[in-house]
């Protein structure tokens, strides 16, 4: 939407009838995208300067908040307006940032990386180019420049006839205006021809075969890098699939466990009498002892609903995490 705005405000009518409100929307979208390096700075701190992408947003917000706060600031009337101007222009490359959302488009991240990889061997590419292109120039400044002073008067514009035949563009019109002149310069289609055959099809094409060598190199390391993170995703899937099948049968040891220990066990009732004789104790003693064994019993007991509560409470506690880990 912002974009729409920009190309709309290029028209005279759109600018005169609602440039007023265009401005506005386009101060908020500036607002929006103030408040997002913000927020990005507050969490990420200097990691934010990691990636290329946020270095070129924060570089768009600062040239569009100087390109707001000056005229603001200083007044309209200072002659740096004139060179701060050229800051208005950087809004268009807010644009860029639909590279950024549109994530479908993964080709397209796949050719950007691709000319991003290959600047270095391009640039060796590009000084060949440019030297031959000189090294042409020179010798047909030397061979035509009078009998063709228009496209070879001077280096310069010999450089550009050279830079204009590196799209085949008006290459038999020189041939021809050049024999019309002087029908003794014919030799200048062999001229062309060496200059077509070597900066053309020769380093042309090879610029053309670095791109996409390094094109068909960045889609397997994109591939590798797909294969890995699916890996990565899997084994951590499985881990999980592992967890979660031992916290399983965990509780089903502890259900099993709970089930053991909650049989009673049949055994033979006695009294204290087949204990403790009582020719051996007077009544004062047995009922103390049968008073002693009571409260042991009360005790056991106890403790036995303490661990049955203690083992529900665990089965809870165990429950809980499993619904929060899913």
């Amino acid at each position: 939407m912002n974009t729409a705005i920009l190309c709309a405000l290029t028209y005279e009518i759109v600018a005169v009838r609602l440039g007023w409100y265009m401005t506005f929307v386009d101060y908020i979208f500036l607002v929006i995208y103030f408040l997002e390096c913000v927020v990005k700075l507050y969490v990420w701190r200097l990691g934010y300067f990691k990636e290329a992408w946020n270095i070129v947003d924060f570089l768009i917000v600062l040239c569009n908040i100087a390109d707001l706060l000056v005229p603001v600031i200083m007044g309209n009337e200072v002659n740096i307006l004139q060179f701060l101007s050229i800051l208005r222009s950087m809004r268009a490359l807010r644009a860029l940032r639909v590279l950024r959302t549109v994530r479908f488009l993964n080709s397209l991240q796949v050719i950007m990386n691709t000319c991003l990889q290959s600047m270095q061997s391009m640039g060796a590419i590009v000084s060949l180019i440019f030297l031959f292109l000189y090294m042409f120039a020179v010798i047909g400044r030397g061979l035509y420049s009078e009998v063709d002073p228009d496209r070879f008067g001077n280096l310069t514009s010999a450089m550009f006839t050279m830079f204009q035949l590196l799209t085949l563009d008006d290459w038999f019109y020189i041939y021809t205006d050049a024999v019309k002149r002087d029908p003794g310069s014919f030799h200048i289609i062999f001229y062309l021809m060496m200059y077509i055959a070597t900066e053309y099809f020769i380093f042309l094409n090879l610029f053309v075969a670095v791109l996409v060598d390094n094109f068909q190199l960045t889609l397997e390391a994109a591939a590798e890098a797909d294969a890995e993170r699916k890996a990565a995703l899997k084994a951590e899937e499985e881990e999980q699939n592992e967890k979660h099948a031992s916290m399983i049968e965990r509780q089903k040891m502890s259900e099993n466990l709970s089930l053991a220990s909650s049989v009673e066990v049949p055994h033979i009732k006695r009294t204290i009498d087949d204990y403790y004789e009582e020719h051996k104790y007077n009544s004062g003693d047995r009922q103390s002892l049968g008073h002693l064994f009571q409260l042991l019993a009360a005790i056991e007991y106890q403790g036995h609903v303490l661990r049955n509560q203690q083992g529900t409470l665990s089965k809870v506690i165990e429950l809980v995490q499993e619904v929060r880990a899913f």
